[in-house]
């Protein structure tokens, strides 16, 4: 009777161990399956109005700093997310920029979207530049027999056909707008240039080699001046010229600008600047 009853305390003492340790430790199956929590991420945009997508779904809310919920990442795995934030900072002028986050190691860090990026991609409303204008442009560049005439965003393709009447040898139009290909294609076949000027649909920042241009002729903006200026300074060949209606290159003073009275009134700014040795270094 002794024995049995010790058995007996000794089975009871085991089971309650048992016990306390099924209720202090997760069952294996627990351990081995991935975190299903959410972890908020701050992301920073460069306006209060921006849209932000995540991974393609659009993320509601104003103000300059968001807060996502992303799954939360277990200890050693490692995640890709993208962010895109478009934005007008103006009327005429859509920007979208692009970032891609690899999260890793549990951390989720802020994400900031309100730096300039020379991934950076604009879309400008269009308006057309006037015929006179457009000829000053031309008149300025100083196009000559031989030229090879590049117009970003050339709307109609009034700009380069003023090229090709001058005497440019050929030209490249590139716009990001279908209806406006389709206007500048039928306008070139008007003019009787369609074997000279190569009208394209696309993003004009997408052009990669321009070492054939020696006249850029825009009227695009500020913000798509800044993001091609390295490009024009990489690939045009020194003596190669640069006119743009209007909007500047930041701190890259022009050589020269020139302010006419249009013939359909008000006052209009065009800037000359010649690639130089100095600017391919």
């Amino acid at each position: 009777m002794t024995m049995l009853r010790t058995l007996s305390l000794v089975a009871i003492l085991v089971s309650g161990l048992a016990a306390t340790a099924a209720q202090d430790d997760p069952p294996l199956a627990t351990l081995n399956q991935p975190s299903t929590a959410s972890a908020l991420i701050q992301v920073i945009v460069p306006t209060a109005l921006a849209e932000l997508v995540v991974d393609g779904e659009h993320i509601e809310g104003e103000g300059l700093s968001r807060e996502v919920a992303l799954p939360a990442l277990d200890k050693g795995a490692n995640r890709r997310h993208t962010f895109t934030v478009t934005w007008k900072p103006n009327t005429y002028t859509e920007m979208t920029r692009t970032k891609i986050v690899v999260l890793g190691d549990g951390a989720l860090p802020a994400v900031d979207l309100s730096v300039d990026d020379p991934d950076d991609r604009v879309r400008v409303v269009y308006v057309p530049t006037p015929h006179d204008i457009a000829e000053a442009m031309v008149k300025l560049a100083g196009v000559k027999k031989g030229d090879v005439v590049y117009e970003p965003g050339c709307g109609d393709a009034r700009i380069t056909i003023a090229a090709i009447n001058a005497g440019a040898l050929r030209g490249i139009c590139v716009d990001i707008d279908a209806d406006r290909v389709k206007e500048s294609i039928a306008n070139v076949e008007a003019a009787g240039f369609a074997d000279r000027i190569d009208v394209r649909l696309g993003d004009a920042l997408d052009v990669k080699d321009l070492t054939e241009v020696t006249v850029v002729l825009l009227y695009m903006g500020d913000y798509f001046n800044m993001l091609i200026r390295p490009v024009l300074w990489r690939d045009l060949r020194a003596g190669s010229r640069i006119v743009s209606h209007r909007f500047t290159m930041g701190d890259w003073t022009p050589d020269v600008t020139e302010s006419l009275f249009g013939d359909v009134g008000g006052w209009y700014d065009i800037h000359l600047w010649k690639i130089t040795d100095a600017d391919k270094r």
